[in-house]
């Protein structure tokens, strides 16, 4: 399984707050299938992208080291999750934002109702500039909710999205986890990631998930959404296109 969101690394998020804590989380993605784990730190500060970077990519490679040091066969390679509002107009050159450099990016709104024609005309600035946005646990947005018609749109533009399993294992509520397998079922979900912030409380032991996910969801599926949709961005190639059922 490839895990395309991920707060792993050590202070620069909410995510792991120490070394030992990623390390515990890199373990943890090992016994648990998980052969590489995307980085994706929240992206919030347009002003100090360079920064950023500068910053996700030192720590990476620490803990790429450290796994290799103790035997874990898990691979850390680099994203983040890029928080869109009216900043992203500003933005430099945000190729170093990808996953793993390729034209995906994973992208996050706020949790809060927000304005659905402020959110397309972000995503709509980032396939301008070439990029292939995954807009992250969508069955997490109150606005999705309300007005699903939004994911049409932004599917229609060239959106992707991604499910958390958490939410998938019903971790959010009964609520949440029939969005997060409709959105799934009608083709708009193409992947399923942890969304890990800990080894303990929202962490990544994703098969004890996978045990509670729906049942309607097949064994093909499932290997879609966790393995095989997540290793062609690594690739850096297109993904294959699929039908949908509108909302």
């Amino acid at each position: 399984m490839i895990d395309i969101h991920c707060h792993i690394l050590p202070n620069i998020d909410d995510g792991s707050d120490s070394l030992e804590n990623s390390f515990e989380m890199l373990k943890l993605a090992d016994e648990n299938g998980i052969d590489v784990v995307i980085a994706t730190p929240h992206f919030l500060h347009y002003s100090q992208l360079y920064e950023f970077v500068e910053d996700r990519d030192e720590k990476a490679k620490q803990l790429n080291r450290i796994s290799s040091e103790n035997g874990c066969r898990v691979v850390v390679a680099c994203g983040a999750e890029v928080f869109l509002d009216s900043r992203v107009f500003t933005a430099d050159n945000m190729d170093d934002l990808t996953i793993n450099g390729s034209r995906y990016m994973l992208c996050e709104y706020t949790l809060k109702p927000f304005d659905r024609d402020k959110a397309i005309i972000y995503a709509e600035e980032l396939i301008g500039r070439g990029y292939i946005p995954i807009i992250a646990h969508p069955e997490r947005y109150v606005t999705f909710y309300n007005d699903p018609e939004i994911v049409n749109e932004l599917h229609d533009m060239g959106c992707l999205f991604q499910v958390n399993a958490s939410g998938l294992a019903g971790h959010g509520g009964e609520k949440m986890q029939d969005f997060s397998l409709e959105l799934i079922k009608r083709g708009f979900a193409r992947f399923v990631a942890t969304d890990a912030h800990s080894p303990r409380s929202r962490n990544n032991k994703m098969l004890e998930k996978l045990a509670e996910f729906p049942e309607e969801l097949s064994r093909v599926e499932l290997e879609d959404l966790l393995s095989n949709n997540p290793l062609t961005i690594l690739k850096k190639e297109k993904l294959p296109e699929v039908g949908v059922r509108y909302f």
